[in-house]
């Protein structure tokens, strides 16, 4: 992802705005900023609280715990010193990873419907 291809908070204010103000709506930049701010810090309080959120049309996000394991990584490939040209016998890593928890996200069909047809929505911006 490159910072041309995201929506960072001040973009996603000017656009809640102008979308609100075009509706006939008077609110504040200041106060759709604020609004924003709180949703993103319920987010985090729900999630760290093992509560999942559920955006209609467009996803639902949950902290899903995954367990310790062991996984295997393959080593870099060494050339043969008696055979220059060819390689020593691949070999491997065991790595062991630790149980913990992290983010799932599943995507709403109308999201995933969006994507795959190529719909665009406008929202004015500025």
């Amino acid at each position: 992802m490159t910072k041309e291809n995201t929506i960072n908070e001040a973009e996603a204010t000017e656009a809640v705005h102008a979308f609100l103000t075009a509706k006939g709506i008077k609110v504040t930049k200041t106060l759709v900023n604020q609004v924003i701010d709180a949703q993103i810090d319920l987010a985090i309080a729900g999630l760290t609280a093992g509560k999942g959120i559920k955006l209609q049309g467009l996803a639902t996000i949950e902290v899903r715990e995954h367990q310790a394991r062991n996984y295997t990584v393959p080593n870099p490939l060494v050339e043969d010193p008696a055979n220059p040209g060819t390689f020593l016998p691949q070999t491997f890593t065991t790595v062991a990873s630790s149980a913990g928890r992290h983010i799932g996200i599943e995507t709403s069909p109308k999201l995933l419907d969006a994507l795959n047809a190529e719909v665009v929505i406008a929202v004015p911006v500025g």
